[in-house]
């Protein structure tokens, strides 16, 4: 527990757009920006502008010279197993970018490590706190369509830009799509327990670029993602207009779009609303770290991005074998 009067230090590590985002928010949060890595020196100085942190080309240097209390992981994905275990082995608490991992061996590692050290360790799923995805969730919570049974999500991506195409060798599923795939299951609160999927490849690149994927929960609830990136014949599709959802209770619906528009069919009727926008790094950091002073669970914890994990993984074995896959209990253990 950190006390509440007192400041939390933080570093990061990676300083692409997510660590500008997270530089630029945590300071305002009570949490001054300490010092950052990046192999790409400049990068990192550039984010320390505003702040005058200390830079670092290297992780390990800053985890050396650096006091902090928090480190938050924003590097390119294939580097999280290597930051979290260094720093959960300095006692250091941990904010991680979704996904966790490659693959759900680092992830359970990464889950254990921090456990084992006793650090508190929250994911970057910050589409919760996006104001329409927050609105449902507390919608379902009060009852209002009865218990949730199945969800549908549907999203697709303008291709990340050629600055990040360690995203295209990644693939959709990691990237964006695993934050559908942990929205489902928020919002329905179950445990996965069955996956199939279709990967495809239609764009050329060394990644998947489309997503069908199906998930069924212990109860014979069931989620239906489609998703992934469209090549440079369609639209441009903001961030504000690439996921509509809807997800079915016993007693209604409540459905919408990542733009803040909101529909909810319930005894009462039909309900229209649009929502005004949150700023959902903010609303996502602000949390974790609240939770951090008062000693509490993170809003979003380790388990969740886990989860999310096994998920992705069952998804790739299922398009191997064209089967469905289990998911086990050892699966989500660590």
């Amino acid at each position: 527990m950190i006390a509440p009067s007192n400041e939390i230090r933080v570093g990061i590590v990676g300083c692409g757009l997510i660590g500008r985002q997270y530089a630029a928010r945590l300071g305002r949060l009570g949490a001054p920006v300490v010092a950052l890595a990046d192999p790409l020196l400049e990068r990192a100085q550039q984010a320390a502008e505003a702040s005058g942190a200390a830079v670092y080309g290297d992780l390990r240097r800053l985890l050396d010279e650096q006091a902090i209390d928090l480190i938050c992981v924003c590097s390119p994905t294939p580097s999280h197993h290597a930051a979290v275990l260094a720093a959960a082995g300095r006692g250091l608490h941990i904010f991680c970018e979704k996904p966790l991992a490659e693959n759900l061996k680092q992830a359970r590692e990464m889950c254990r490590a921090a456990h084992e050290a006793g650090v508190t360790m929250g994911i970057g799923f910050k589409m919760r706190y996006e104001a329409v995805f927050a609105r449902a969730k507390s919608l379902i919570e009060a009852g209002e369509i009865g218990a949730p049974l199945y969800s549908i999500f549907s999203y697709f991506q303008q291709l990340p830009p050629p600055e990040r195409s360690w995203y295209t060798d990644f693939g959709t599923t990691r990237d964006n799509v695993a934050h559908a795939i942990d929205l489902s299951n928020w919002l329905l609160d179950r445990q996965p327990a069955l996956v199939s999927a279709r990967l495809d490849n239609r764009l050329g690149f060394k990644g998947e670029d489309k997503v069908f994927l199906r998930i069924g929960y212990g109860d014979g609830a069931l989620a239906s993602i489609h998703g992934g990136w469209v090549g440079a014949d369609y639209p441009a599709v903001a961030a504000s207009d690439d996921i509509l959802f809807q997800v079915v209770g016993e007693a209604g619906y409540v459905a919408g779009d990542r733009a803040g528009h909101i529909v909810i069919a319930s005894g009462r009727g039909i309900e229209r609303r649009a929502l005004a926008p949150v700023d959902s790094f903010s609303a996502e950091l602000a949390a974790f770290l609240n939770a951090l002073r008062l000693g509490e669970p993170p809003p979003v914890p380790a388990a969740a991005g886990l989860v999310a994990q096994a998920v992705i993984e069952a998804a790739f074995a299922s398009d191997r074998s064209g089967e469905t896959v289990s998911i086990g209990a050892r699966d989500l253990s660590f």
